[in-house]
């Protein structure tokens, strides 16, 4: 298995991060967690005390970078009104990185993939420079968003209703 994949079984979802360990759905991190500290920095692109972001892996755009924060969240469902403005700060490094790469607003997505569909179990922002590279995986990054992807701007003004429950189905109609 490669780092990130995610296994689906009888009990429950496991991740792979880092080397070899694996991370059930709802367990704490690691006390080394891979994802927060990328070995290969050389795909880093931005780091401070607070967020890490550096490039995907597997690239689904021109452009595909990862906004971390270094503090672990497991999913968007964890996040609380208190969170806010954490997405608002990963959302604005996000806009800027691919603002200083050359691309215009229209030619951007920022987003976050929702339980079951993530396959990492830390809090991380898909910050896409279009086009799809290959134009297929627009599927999972729909630009209104979808079931199993929720566009940034959406999370805060979510995130601004304190009385809906982030892990409750309903708040993901």
């Amino acid at each position: 298995m490669l780092p990130g994949r995610a296994l689906f079984g009888f009990a429950g979802t496991l991740t792979l991060l880092g080397s070899g360990y694996w991370l059930m759905r709802g367990q704490k991190k690691p006390l080394y967690c891979a994802f927060c500290n990328p070995s290969d920095l050389a795909h880093i692109v931005f780091e401070d005390e607070n967020f890490i972001a550096f490039h995907d892996r597997k690239p689904d755009a021109a452009l595909h970078l990862l906004v971390v924060p270094r503090k672990h969240y497991g999913t968007v469902k964890e996040l609380t009104a208190d969170d806010q403005e954490l997405v608002i700060q990963m959302l604005s490094i996000g806009q800027r990185l691919l603002r200083e790469a050359g691309f215009s607003e229209e030619k951007t997505r920022f987003g976050f993939h929702v339980p079951p569909f993530n396959s990492v179990h830390h809090l991380h922002m898909h910050c896409l420079g279009l086009p799809f590279k290959p134009t297929y995986a627009e599927l999972m990054f729909p630009k209104d968003g979808g079931r199993g992807f929720i566009l940034s701007n959406r999370l805060i003004e979510r995130l601004e209703k304190t009385d809906v429950n982030m892990k409750s189905a309903s708040a993901w109609k």
